[in-house]
């Protein structure tokens, strides 16, 4: 075993009171958060003494404990005890009182509770918080879990997504109200159809998805913007051909396991941004395969983004030929040849809708329909990261818990 791997089990070990303890087994992962900087987690799998020569490699043994620690920053990421059976030394983690894990919390983490975390939700036995900013929401959020079993023993702790500090915030007080913000709002209120499972049938409804406007009213950022990877290069092709490509295809297992070595952990490597040559030959290669799958689709298919993946490219692309869901396809390139070595197809998600009736023809107007959400538009203060750059300006949440029946202008509530 590496020796800085040895020496972070070695003092976990210790502080954590797994002395009744062996350490079975260590990975290290690559993970890249919803902020887009990718760290290097290792993870290392205690078995309780009595279990750890019992042929076990499949599975962990109930009070296994798995420890998974940043391996540059020596932060703890998660702590899990298998079927929540513990058997480390009692006084180490805290009770489930929400006082002592809130201590817990600030000492393990370093975060300060109320200015960038808070409390979200609470049982007898578990505890949920988010990120904040002085009680504010964030977007993109982060998320603490602590769980206990029955005897009050620590079950879980998880941490994840990020949580700013004060510096990296744009003071301004908060002055959106729904009156001022009543034209952009209108202009995102789309007419969808929803499948109704129970009747097998489609409706038409006027639906405002959520979307956050800045406080200046100077832009308007989709949530979905948010968690694009900085790799993703975002594009708009449609495909067209005059004849198909007759394309025999022998699809590939891919291993996409994030699992990487020590050696590039510490080398921090990470994936060569795509080329513009490279674009173009993926592109090339998309069409071919779209072709030959769907030679009468010609202009139905649009390349909507590609990233790389490992020793791959992935190219994203939506079709116009479902009323309702988008039909998607992933294409995944080799970067070694340019050839598609498998794609993925919503085809078998979209068929379960096809013997669906079709939905009538809305009769209530777009205004008519704004007049009767208005009521129910929420709009609240919270903080989001601007694209490519890692401040958090102040906006508006404006979200709604319900929908407009196209048809009949009834108001129903979002299941």
């Amino acid at each position: 075993m590496n020796e800085q791997i040895h020496a972070i089990a070695n003092s976990l070990q210790k502080d954590y009171g797994l002395d009744d303890y062996v350490l079975k087994r260590h990975h290290i992962f690559s993970e890249t958060n919803v902020d887009n900087n990718t760290n290097y987690i290792l993870s290392l799998e205690w078995f309780p003494e009595d279990q750890v020569n019992k042929e076990n490699e499949d599975f962990n043994p109930d009070g296994s404990v798995v420890m998974d620690v940043d391996l540059h920053t020596n932060k703890i990421r998660r702590i899990i005890f298998v079927n929540d059976v513990s058997f480390a030394q009692e006084g180490i983690f805290p009770s489930p009182n929400i006082e002592h894990v809130i201590e817990w919390i600030e000492e393990l983490t370093g975060l300060m509770f109320g200015r960038q975390f808070k409390l979200m939700s609470e049982t007898e036995r578990k505890f949920t918080f988010h990120a904040t900013i002085d009680n504010i929401d964030i977007a993109p959020t982060g998320d603490i879990e602590v769980a206990f079993n029955e005897d009050n023993q620590l079950s879980l702790f998880s941490i994840g997504g990020v949580f700013p500090t004060e510096d990296e915030v744009d003071w301004e007080p908060f002055s959106l109200t729904k009156e001022d913000i009543r034209n952009e709002v209108e202009q995102h209120i789309t007419l969808i159809d929803i499948p109704i499972e129970k009747e097998e049938k489609w409706l038409k409804a006027w639906n405002l998805n959520q979307l956050f406007i800045r406080n200046d009213k100077s832009e308007i950022l989709l949530p979905e913007s948010l968690y694009n990877l900085n790799t993703l290069i975002e594009m708009n092709v449609s495909l067209e051909w005059d004849s198909a490509n007759t394309y025999e295809l022998t699809p590939k297992d891919i291993d996409f396991s994030t699992e990487v070595s020590y050696q590039d952990a510490m080398e921090k490597v990470t994936v060569t941004p795509i080329s513009e040559e490279e674009v173009h030959r993926c592109i090339e290669e998309t069409k071919k395969l779209v072709s030959s799958l769907f030679p009468k689709d010609s202009g139905k298919w649009t390349v909507t983004g590609m990233y790389p993946e490992k020793n791959y490219i992935i190219t994203e692309l939506k079709g116009d030929m479902f009323n309702a869901f988008r039909r998607k396809l992933k294409v995944i390139i080799s970067r070694e040849n340019y050839k598609t070595a498998n794609y993925w197809d919503n085809k078998l998600f979209l068929d379960m809708y096809q013997s669906y009736k079709e939905s009538e023809d809305a009769t209530i107007n777009k205004t008519d329909a704004m007049e009767k959400m208005y009521k129910h538009i929420n709009v609240t203060p919270i903080y989001v990261k601007e694209n490519k750059s890692n401040r958090y300006v102040l906006c508006g949440r404006v979200d709604c818990d319900i929908i407009i029946d196209g048809v009949t202008g009834e108001v129903l509530t979002i299941q």
